[in-house]
């Protein structure tokens, strides 16, 4: 590496050379290419696609003391998506609705380019500690103040997202763990087959009894940090659907349900006040998130009982999923019991080499 002093807007590039910030869009030969394939018709080869964004993801730099200091743009988009996508989301019905549908349609057809383009990108594990960490704002200092919620029902509210965010460090431990586990074995058995460990193009290790990998929990979820996972989803429905209802009976006028039980009746005021509607968005966006996330939980609660794994769903045929897989070979079915026994029993996994791969 050159040792000259660099000004705050210059920086060495991947060959170890000399540039400046203000020269980002000069000699991209992936973006020149791209452009043409448009212009002409054509459609944007892979290799162009993903050059384009590697050389972007390079240039993108802010000036810093010593040196430009490289940025993921694809790390921090979330940071700008969703303030703007709640704020305007705040200021009207109809743009609460734009606002949402739009977002909803990025992130569909995100989600496919960052996984082939970026396979290692940060951008869902952003979005989910952003939200968390957007939605927990608002209601600490937002909502509250509107003078409404108990301080029993701030602690059990807290409490909820403390245990949530324990069960998603611990899963994201473990799957390093096992992504180790899995380097060590390769190196240590070269040339030979390991059973139970199965390739993972994105973590680029071998994970043993990988199940699939999360992308909004940057990790890969196996046999053994599963319990965890599913952990991680309970608490975090419940803590969304709990700060979802205790925003809303704050915000809209509410009716008694069941003794202390309160749930929204009218929300039809909210949009004539920003902090009101601000809290409304919020709140129906956690409603989303925990609708979302209920449904991998359901989904997962019922993959381990049947003894799928969820790449192994994923190939069945719709009419094969209808019958919850049960007309189909499962090769690591062991019964309704044993199949949670092993989920349940967190015990590290060990490796052995065979004749044949996995």
């Amino acid at each position: 590496m050159n040792d000259e002093t660099l000004c705050c807007c210059e920086y060495y590039d991947s060959l170890n050379e000399r540039n400046h910030i203000l020269a980002c869009c000069c000699n991209c030969v992936d973006l020149d290419e791209a452009v043409d394939s448009l212009i002409r018709g054509k459609s944007v080869s892979e290799k162009n696609k993903t050059g384009f964004l590697n050389t972007m993801q390079e240039r993108l730099r802010i000036p810093w003391i010593g040196g430009a200091r490289q940025i993921a743009f694809d790390t921090i988009l979330p940071v700008f998506i969703l303030p703007i996508m709640l704020f305007l989301a705040s200021i009207s019905l109809w743009w609460t609705v734009f606002s949402f549908t739009t977002v909803a349609i990025f992130l569909l057809l995100i989600f496919n380019f960052f996984i082939r383009a970026i396979p290692n990108t940060k951008f869902f594990l952003t979005w989910t500690v952003t939200s968390i960490l957007l939605l927990y704002f608002i209601f600490e200092f937002v909502v509250i103040p509107f003078l409404e919620i108990l301080v029993e029902e701030n602690i059990a509210l807290s409490a909820l997202i403390f245990f949530f965010i324990i069960c998603f460090y611990t899963t994201k431990i473990k799957a390093n763990e096992l992504a180790q586990l899995g380097i060590e074995a390769t190196e240590s058995l070269v040339g030979k087959s390991i059973n139970g460990f199965y390739s993972c193009q994105i973590c680029n290790a071998k994970i043993p009894d990988k199940d699939h990998h999360c992308v909004w929990f940057d990790c890969c979820i196996s046999k053994y940090n599963q319990f965890y996972f599913i952990s991680a989803l309970f608490f975090a429905v419940v803590a969304l659907l709990y700060s979802s209802n205790l925003t809303l009976t704050s915000v809209c006028h509410p009716f008694r349900f069941y003794k202390a039980i309160l749930l929204p009746d009218d929300c039809s005021d909210v949009y004539y006040q920003f902090e009101l509607s601000l809290s409304f968005v919020s709140a129906i966006y956690s409603l989303i998130l925990a609708a979302i996330l209920l449904m991998l939980l359901l989904q997962q609660l019922m993959l381990i009982s049947v003894g799928f794994s969820l790449k192994e769903w994923n190939k069945l045929t719709f009419l094969s999923k209808l019958c919850l897989g049960l007309n189909k070979k499962r090769p690591h079915n062991r019964g309704f019991i044993k199949n949670w026994s092993r989920i349940l029993c967190l015990n590290k996994p060990q490796y052995h080499p065979l004749d044949r791969e996995v």
